[in-house]
This record gives C-alpha cells, structure tokens and sequence, in this order.
C-alpha cells in the first residue's frame, strides 16, 4: 500500500496528493513545519489518564484543525507514549483523510520502515511503510529521510 520515493520525484507522482507524505527531519527547513507537541501534550494533560489513549485521535484531529490544509507538522513523539498502546501510524493516516497535511518522522527509515525510538525501550515502534497508505519521501539514499501525510 505505502511506497517510497526520492524527493525529486515528488513533482512527477500526481497521485501522490492523496495520500500522507511523510518527511524526515532534513526536510525540516523546505516546509517550515508547525510544531503541536505542546497542543498535543496540553489536551491530553486536560484528561484523565485512563482516557488518554481513547482521546488521543479526537485530541489530534482537533489540534490539526488548527491549521490550514496543507501544512507540514513535526514534534508528534507525545503520541508515542507507550501507555497509550495506539497504533500511532494509523491515526495519522485517518487523520489524512479528514486534512491534507504532511508529517515530518522523528525516527529512523531503515529497509521500508520508519522507525520510532531505540530498541529495547517501551516506546519503540517499527512501522513498514507497504502496510500503510502513506508515501514516504526520501532525499535520495540520505538516511535522514521525510514523512509526509499529504499522501494518503
């Protein structure tokens, strides 16, 4: 479902705008993304604990409505919190459906996944982007690639 590109050829894939794009952290500086960790972080606090996890879509949706279609957002490690146990990709890429908008990861791409947090630890996740409707942009063989979520 998701496919990887160089970031070249982000002009040529038209059918690309459909879908969530997803940029790493070099990328940062051609799309001046928005940052919602202190949004994110603010609403979810305003809940009790045990309903965060079921919160945490409808907390994100309202923090994108914020924005203008379109924009690019980055600082998302808040929803990776492990106590949440949510399936972080998928929410983005629901989110895509309702919005346009791009995300810039804040991990790692690695072999078809992206890849959030380090081994071992409880908020590690490895997402394979062929599971996912999102298309992942990357410049060119660099390992610090970009994410976006205009892509779903």
């Amino acid at each position: 479902m998701g496919n990887i590109i160089d970031f070249y050829q982000m002009v040529e894939e038209e059918a690309m705008l459909n879908r969530l794009l997803v940029y790493m952290n070099a990328l940062q500086k051609m799309f001046e993304p928005k940052s919602v960790s202190k949004e994110l972080a603010d609403r979810l606090l305003a809940c009790r604990p045990n309903r965060r996890s079921m919160k945490l879509e409808q907390i994100f949706n309202a923090v994108l409505d914020l924005y203008p279609d379109g924009v690019t957002i980055k600082d998302i490690d808040v929803m990776f919190n492990p106590e949440y146990r949510v399936d972080v990709m998928k929410i983005l890429v629901s989110a895509r459906k309702r919005k346009e908008y791009s995300v810039i990861w804040p991990g790692k791409f690695e072999d078809g996944k992206l890849i959030y947090g380090e081994e071992g630890y409880p908020d590690y996740k490895v997402y394979k982007i062929r599971d996912y409707d999102i298309t992942f942009v990357k410049l060119g063989g660099n390992a610090n690639e970009v994410f976006r979520t205009d892509q779903l």
